[in-house]
C-alpha cells in the first residue's frame, strides 16, 4: 500500500478550494425564437425621406419646400403578402441564446449569449432580415453577442448591479418585440430602506439598441454605425441629425403611498443631448378599473440646444366584463413654437425612438408615432380567452398637426397560444395613412402585415 503524505498548508489549500467552489452555483437555462413578418402595401404608396422631413423641419413644419422631391415610391410596389422577391419586405431569422445565472460566494451573476441566423431563409422564404449583422459576418451572416454580462452585490437593503444588462425604464429600456432584445452596460443602485419607497440611481455608459436592436456593442452594424455612448449614434430625431452623447445618468423614486395607488419619479441627464423628466401615477379602483396618468417632458440641451422642450402627456383606464378585458388611452404630444419647434419625440432613447411607454403605442403605431411632437392618439383595446387560445383587438389612431406623414389609423388583431412547449403569436396589422397636405401629394400609404413569432423556453 502506498501511503501519500500530504502537507498542513496543503491539507489547508485543498479545504480553501473546495470551499470556495462550494460557494458557486449554476443554473443554465435558453430559449429558441423563430421571427417571420410580410407585409403588402398598396401599388401607389409613397415615403418621405429624412431630407424631405428636415426641410419641412427647417421651414417650420408648414411648407412643402424640399419635400416634393424627397418622396419615393414605397418599395413594396404592390406585391402581395408571403412575396420573396427583394423589392418587397418578408423578413425573417432564427435566434439562440442561452442563460447561465447564479451565485459566486457574496455576488451573484448572470450571462446570456445570443446567437442570431437565417437558417438559409434568404431569398427561399424571406427577401430580407429581421436583425442587422454586423459588416464582419456579410450581410446575411451570423451575428452573435454577449447580450448580458453582470455581477450583483447586496448591502442590506441596497443591491448594486454593475455590467451588460436589461433596463426597465421610461425613457431608455430593453425591447422585446424584436427577435432579440438590446441590452446597455450600465451600473445600478436599487434602495428600499425607506418605507413604501423604492429610490434607483443609474449610469448607462452604453447601448446595442441601433436600428433593430441587439448585435454585438463592438461590432459595426449594416448601416456602418457602432451603437454606443461618446462615438456615435445615441439618438436621432425627426431631421436626421445623429446625436453623439458621453453616456447617461438617472434617477428615480418609485413610491406607494397607499395600497393601490403607485407613483413614480424619473430625472434622466443624457450629456450633450437633453435633460427629461417622466411622471405617472396608477391606481387600482378595486374591483372596478385600473387608471393611470403621465406626464413627461424632454429639455433639449447643447447638440439640440436651439429647440422646444417636448411635453406630453396620456391617460388610460382598464378593467374587465366577464371574461373580456378592455382598455382605452389617450396621449398627446405638444410641438412646441412653430418655428424650431420641439423635435425630441418621448419614447426610447437607447433605439433610435422606435419603441414608447406611452399608453397608446400600438405594433407599428408606436414611438416614431404616437411619440412624436405634434401627435394626439387615441387607442381602444379588447382581449379575452378563447379555448387554447388568447385573443386581442385594437385599435390606434392618430394625428399630427405638425408631421402629417404621421396621421395613421392602425389596427390589430393578435391570437396567442401554446403548441405543446412552444409559444405561437400571431400578428395582423392593417395600417392606414391619411393624405398628407403639408409634403406634397403622397398619396394613401395602406399596408398590411402577418408576422408570427414561435418560440421555446428550456
Amino acid at each position: 500500500m502506498k501511503i501519500t503524505k500530504l502537507s498542513l498548508a496543503a491539507i489547508a489549500a485543498m479545504t480553501l478550494t473546495t470551499s470556495a467552489m462550494a460557494d458557486i452555483t449554476a443554473n443554465f437555462s435558453g430559449d429558441a425564437k423563430l421571427w417571420y413578418e410580410t407585409a403588402d402595401s398598396s401599388a401607389d404608396a409613397a415615403t418621405i425621406t429624412a431630407a424631405g422631413a428636415a426641410a419641412d423641419l427647417a421651414a417650420g413644419g408648414g411648407t412643402t419646400a424640399g419635400a416634393d422631391a424627397a418622396v419615393v415610391q414605397n418599395r413594396n410596389n404592390g406585391n402581395g403578402l408571403f412575396h420573396q422577391n427583394a423589392s418587397g419586405f418578408t423578413g425573417g431569422d432564427a435566434a439562440l441564446s442561452v442563460n447561465v445565472d447564479g451565485k459566486a460566494g457574496a455576488f451573484g451573476y448572470g450571462l446570456r449569449y445570443t446567437v442570431v441566423d437565417t437558417l438559409g431563409l434568404e431569398n427561399n422564404l424571406v427577401s430580407s432580415r429581421r436583425q442587422a449583422a454586423g459588416v464582419d459576418n456579410g450581410a446575411l451572416g451570423t451575428a452573435h453577442w454577449m447580450e448580458k454580462a453582470f455581477l450583483t452585490y447586496q448591502m442590506g437593503k441596497t443591491t448594486a448591479k454593475i455590467g451588460r444588462q436589461h433596463l426597465d425604464t421610461p425613457l431608455a429600456f430593453t425591447e422585446k418585440w424584436n427577435i432579440t432584445s438590446n441590452s446597455f452596460d450600465a451600473a445600478v443602485l436599487v434602495n428600499s430602506d425607506i418605507p413604501n419607497t423604492t429610490l434607483i440611481g443609474a449610469y448607462v455608459g452604453k447601448g446595442n439598441g441601433g436600428s433593430e436592436g441587439g448585435v454585438g456593442f463592438t461590432t459595426v452594424k449594416a448601416d456602418g454605425r457602432m451603437d454606443e455612448f461618446g462615438t456615435n449614434t445615441y439618438a436621432t430625431p425627426l431631421g436626421g441629425v445623429p446625436l453623439v452623447g458621453d453616456g447617461a445618468y438617472a434617477a428615480a423614486a418609485l413610491i406607494k403611498p397607499m395600497k393601490d395607488l403607485g407613483v413614480n419619479i424619473w430625472y434622466y441627464d443624457v450629456q450633450d443631448i437633453a435633460n427629461a423628466v417622466w411622471l405617472d401615477a396608477n391606481y387600482k379602483i378595486a374591483g372596478v378599473a385600473d387608471v393611470g396618468a403621465i406626464y413627461a417632458q424632454m429639455m433639449p440641451k447643447t447638440q439640440i440646444a436651439a429647440f422646444d422642450d417636448t411635453k406630453g402627456y396620456a391617460f388610460k383606464a382598464g378593467g374587465k366584463a366577464g371574461p373580456v378585458s378592455l382598455f382605452a388611452a389617450y396621449s398627446s404630444v405638444d410641438d412646441g413654437r412653430a418655428v424650431n419647434g420641439a423635435v425630441l419625440p418621448i419614447a426610447n432613447v437607447a433605439t433610435g425612438f422606435k419603441k414608447t411607454k406611452l399608453p397608446t403605442a400600438g405594433v407599428y403605431n408606436d414611438g416614431f408615432i404616437v411619440a412624436q411632437p405634434g401627435s394626439d392618439t387615441y387607442k381602444i383595446k379588447a382581449g379575452m380567452p378563447a379555448g387554447p387560445l388568447k385573443l386581442t383587438a385594437q385599435y390606434i389612431s392618430t394625428t399630427n398637426d405638425r408631421y402629417n406623414q404621421f396621421d395613421v389609423d392602425e389596427f390589430d388583431f393578435i391570437v396567442g397560444t401554446k403548441i405543446a412547449d412552444i409559444n405561437v403569436k400571431a400578428i395582423y396589422m392593417n395600417r392606414t395613412f391619411k393624405n398628407d397636405a403639408k409634403l406634397g401629394n403622397v398619396g394613401n400609404s395602406d399596408s398590411d402585415h402577418v408576422r408570427i413569432i414561435a418560440g421555446i423556453n428550456f
